[in-house]
Parts: structure tokens; C-alpha cells; sequence
């Protein structure tokens, strides 16, 4: 079974030999950071550098630099205001939602987890409308490994055009304008700011929808679908391979020594399902420990609170509406760097 089918008994392999070189699903070589402590240690570490690629994107840079790029980013999506998108987000849910009430089948991927987020962060960036198939078609080629590189070059091309027409507006584009590396983050911004939460949701929904007992004690009891959106994402994560780092020393995790300039892979989904953490780890439970699905440390996504929300709203939504939601077929998983489901068919109602 690969990877992308099922990651789980890859995670168990990686944990067992604690840190150690290994060939990742992509077919690279890398030191593999898999056990939860180990995972925190690691993102923590100063020896440990994210700067994998140049061009100042702000997941790829390293103190001083990340810290004077994340400051104004942080600050345009702050809680506050992340918390004030609530109504419009339960907007988009709804008229989203509606189309599927005299479906007998949809997709929940094509219909509702990919244009609820793509929309939603199109609007708070500040991208036309008319812009936004194109960008959801960049985005989704950005996470393919095959179709990565050049993906990149024309959706940099994209925003570098969207920069030089777009009017001055209420949306964070205008905010962050004078800000430097606003071209490599605004790909940053538009790709994480919808991909991960597709995920969240097409993930999520899948183990809820496979939990039957989970799937009632929600519906009966809503107040606790934050604390699921929690373990949808410690269970099922986007980030199940993980996060790249190179070693700028020899760098001591888990009792074993990595090389200097050594690629290190620090498996965010592994962690997550670490026994030594979690008690029955591989099952959906709630009332977890905190999990490290949105990372740890000075690289903590900076959308946390916006796929929180948009989580939240969209599983207490379908459980309201569509109660009898049912699988139609056996989903497809992706072959790509954020783990997620490409075809994901159910029926509405009974």
C-alpha cells in the first residue's frame, strides 16, 4: 500500500528506528524526524534551517529575517479579525450547501472543500473574483511533485501581474503592499491559505463519516465540534509527510547525530499518531493533547485561526443540514506533498 493511501504503517517504520536517513515518498533522500518529542525538538532547534530555497518566502527563512517578515502578516491575520469573518464564512458554507440539498450525489471535494476556502481567502486577500479558477488551478499544481517547479514560475508570474493592476482595496493584499517579499508570501498566503483546509475538511469528513458513534455525539452535542476539528487534524493532517529543514551543524535530536547540511524531513503527521503521546493513536478520539498539525514554534502557521473557524463552520453546518450524509463510493487519495482526497463521493440524504 503507498504512502498516499494510507501513510499509517510508514509512520509506525519511521518511529521505530527514531531518527534515521531514509527514502521519503518522493524517492529523495533524508533524515526522518517522526517521534513526537523529537518533531518538537526539531522545529525548535536553531540548527535546523528553513531556508531550503532562496527568494525570502517566509516559510523558507530563518531569524532575523522570519521574524520581520511574520510581524505585518500576523497582524493581518490576526484573531480578531479572523473571528469577524465568521458571518461571511457561514455565508459561503450555506449558498455552498444548498446546492446540494435536490443532489442525489456530489463530490465534496469539487462542490464544497475546495471552493469554501479558495474563496474565502481569495476575498480577505484581496484576489478578482474572475481570478480565481486560475488560481486554484496554480495552487493545486504547486502541491503535485510532478508539476511543482513549474507551477511556482507561473504562479509568481500570476501574482506579479494581480500586484501591478489591482486596485487599492479593504483586503490584506493593500495591507501588506509595501511590506518586502510580498510577491513569494502572497504565493505562500493564496496556496496554504486554501490547500490545507480542503484537506481539513475532505479528511475530516471522511473519518467522520467512517466513525458512526463520533458522527452522532456531534449531532448531538455541537459545542464539541471545535474539539473534533482538533483530532480531524491530529488524526488526518494535511501535512502528513511533514516539513523540510537542512542541518547548518551537526544537530543532536533523539539521542542521534545529524550531519551538518544533511536534508532533514520533520513528519508532522507522524508525530501526531506517536503512541507515547496519544493512547490509541491511530484512533479518532477526542479530548486529545495538543497536536502539532499547524507546526510548533517560530514557523506556527499563521492561518491557524482562520482553518480553525472555517472547520468548525463547515462540519457544524453538514451535520445540521445533511445528518444522513452517506458515503457513495470509495474515495481517492492524491498523489501529492498535502495529503488530501481528489475524488470524494457521497449522497446527501437517504
Amino acid at each position: 500500500m503507498s504512502f498516499f493511501t494510507d501513510p499509517t504503517p510508514y509512520f509506525h517504520e519511521w518511529r521505530a528506528q527514531g531518527p534515521a536517513l531514509v527514502e521519503t515518498p518522493d524517492g529523495q533522500k533524508s533524515w526522518m524526524i517522526s517521534r513526537y518529542d523529537d518533531v518538537v525538538a526539531a522545529l525548535d532547534h536553531p540548527g535546523l534551517s528553513s531556508a531550503l530555497i532562496p527568494g525570502g518566502m517566509l516559510n523558507h527563512t530563518d531569524p532575523p529575517e522570519h521574524t520581520h517578515q511574520r510581524k505585518p502578516i500576523a497582524r493581518a491575520f490576526s484573531s480578531r479579525r479572523m473571528e469577524a469573518l465568521r458571518p461571511r464564512i457561514q455565508e459561503i458554507t450555506d449558498e455552498l450547501l444548498d446546492a446540494w440539498e435536490d443532489a442525489e450525489e456530489v463530490d465534496v471535494i469539487e462542490t464544497f472543500a475546495y471552493p469554501l476556502p479558495i474563496t474565502v481567502i481569495c476575498e480577505l486577500l484581496g484576489v478578482p473574483k474572475e481570478d480565481r479558477d486560475e488560481v486554484r488551478r496554480l495552487s493545486g499544481e504547486m502541491v503535485e511533485p510532478e508539476t511543482m517547479a513549474e507551477a511556482f514560475g507561473r504562479f509568481a508570474a500570476y501574482v506579479e501581474r494581480l500586484l501591478a493592476t489591482k486596485e487599492p482595496g479593504d483586503d490584506v493584499i493593500t495591507e501588506l503592499r509595501d511590506e518586502p517579499n510580498l510577491l513569494m508570501n502572497l504565493v505562500l498566503l493564496i496556496t496554504a491559505g486554501h490547500e490545507t483546509t480542503v484537506q481539513l475538511i475532505g479528511n475530516g469528513l471522511l473519518a467522520l463519516l467512517r466513525d458512526p458513534a463520533l458522527r452522532r455525539q456531534l449531532a448531538d452535542d455541537p459545542i464539541l465540534i471545535p474539539e473534533a476539528v482538533e483530532e480531524f487534524l491530529r488524526f488526518d493532517g494535511p501535512l502528513a509527510v511533514g516539513v523540510g529543514r537542512v542541518a547548518t551543524s551537526d544537530v543532536e535530536i533523539g539521542g542521534v547525530t545529524i550531519p551538518r547540511s544533511s536534508q532533514v524531513t520533520v513528519s508532522l503527521g507522524a508525530a501526531n499518531r506517536d503512541p507515547s503521546r496519544y493512547p490509541d493513536a491511530d484512533v479518532l478520539q477526542l479530548g486529545r493533547d495538543p497536536h502539532v498539525a499547524f507546526g510548533h514554534g517560530i514557523h506556527y502557521c499563521v492561518g491557524a485561526r482562520l482553518a480553525r473557524i472555517e472547520g468548525e463552520i463547515a462540519f457544524g453546518t453538514l451535520l445540521g443540514r445533511f445528518p444522513e450524509l452517506a458515503l457513495a463510493a470509495e474515495p481517492e487519495w492524491r498523489e501529492s506533498f498535502i495529503r488530501g482526497l481528489g475524488s470524494f463521493r457521497v449522497r446527501p440524504k437517504p
